[in-house]
């Protein structure tokens, strides 16, 4: 086959993996070359991930969990959003692993099949509960009043558990479908999908539900949120800084996993046929894959370094609760702190407001 020649799916064609090393053509038909050293970056990236990712997110849910007194509405959504990165970086060993070996899945079937899960079951909680959280902070701002009877604990308890058997039903075909299938070149084998027309229509249609139907909630919600920031200055500088800190959880979910649903959206539509690809743009679509999965991976350790960067309270807090007694000091701070029951903060406020807080007690 010529540069010019379309490619077209087969039964024996091998697929693209995670680990950014597996086959996306049939080599005899249109080769092609992996990314340069991809084999030694790509597993460091993902483990520094896996490290940053594992230590903040734990100390996250630490935070939330052993915090003494009732919990904000936008705690919830804080809480299950670091569960559901910590999911996804326990995971990256994994891949991690197989990229170093060039593709080759060491870890067995089984492992195969519950971590492509675990990945397609986490992204999609993440985009859904920072949907829920848009929601949430256009109600808080817009429709204030009228949202009362919604804004209420058990409300945003049971749309977390919605999300999470959204997110399960979501993560089944990647069960299903995912496999272990020789590599293209050399012994062994890759952890891949099977090259069925079924399972790339689910694909294109879980994308659009789970990432574009999201997206486009998320936009809504900050466009009137932003409209009516407009008209009303006078809201307060807590509002916006906890706003300013989801707009940066947010547009940083966006900004890792768009390209890579952007590029997989193409890979699927190629696999049924319907979008026929000459061999270079394969090669680039191969390679485009391959980087934009490991800026998707990333994203799994961003939201507590956002926190570090953008909350001064929760710089405040993270020595303190490295140790423990003074860490369960910290939590027993309540109304102006990070974990506080002012709705008008979304994540901490902040530290010099805490002790004045706790020291008129």
């Amino acid at each position: 086959m010529n540069a010019t020649e379309a490619w077209s799916p087969s039964p024996d064609v091998v697929s693209w993996d995670y680990s950014g090393s597996g086959a996306l053509e049939e080599l005899e038909l249109c080769p092609s070359w992996d990314l340069p050293y991809g084999y030694a970056y790509i597993p460091a990236l993902y483990l520094a991930a896996f490290a940053v990712g594992l230590v903040g997110n734990t100390f996250v849910v630490w935070l939330l969990t052993g915090r003494r007194g009732p919990r904000r509405l936008v705690d919830t959504f804080v809480l299950h959003l670091a569960a559901a990165d910590l999911g996804f970086v326990f995971t990256l060993p994994l891949w991690a692993a197989a990229a170093a070996r060039g593709g080759h899945w060491p870890f067995g079937e089984g492992l195969c099949k519950l971590s492509s899960f675990a990945l397609a079951c986490t992204r999609c909680a993440g985009a859904l509960l920072l949907a829920g959280m848009s929601v949430d902070r256009y109600l808080a701002v817009v429709k204030l009043l009228e949202a009362r009877p919604l804004r209420t604990p058990r409300c945003v308890l049971a749309a977390c558990c919605s999300v999470w058997t959204v997110a399960l039903l979501a993560g089944l075909p990647s069960l299903v479908y995912r496999r272990l299938q020789p590599l293209p070149a050399g012994p062994g084998s890759q952890c891949g999908e099977e090259p069925s027309d079924v399972f790339q229509g689910l694909s294109l249609l879980l994308l659009l539900l789970t990432f574009v139907l999201p997206l486009v909630v998320t936009l809504f919600c900050y466009c009137r949120i932003t409209s009516r920031l407009r008209r009303q200055p006078y809201v307060g500088r807590a509002r916006r800084n906890s706003l300013r800190i989801i707009f940066a959880i947010e547009s940083t979910f966006v900004g890792s996993w768009l390209p890579f649903s952007a590029l997989r959206a193409i890979f699927h539509l190629a696999r049924l046929g319907a979008l026929p690809l000459p061999c270079p743009l394969l090669l680039a679509l191969r390679w485009g894959l391959t980087i934009a999965t490991c800026l998707a991976f990333v994203n799994s350790c961003a939201n507590p370094v956002i926190y570090l960067l953008l909350d001064r309270s929760f710089r405040a807090q993270l020595p303190h609760g490295a140790c423990g007694r003074a860490g369960r000091q910290v939590r027993r701070i309540s109304s102006a702190s990070s974990l506080s029951k002012d709705d008008s903060s979304v994540f901490w406020g902040r530290p010099h407001a805490a002790n004045m807080a706790s020291a008129s007690r």
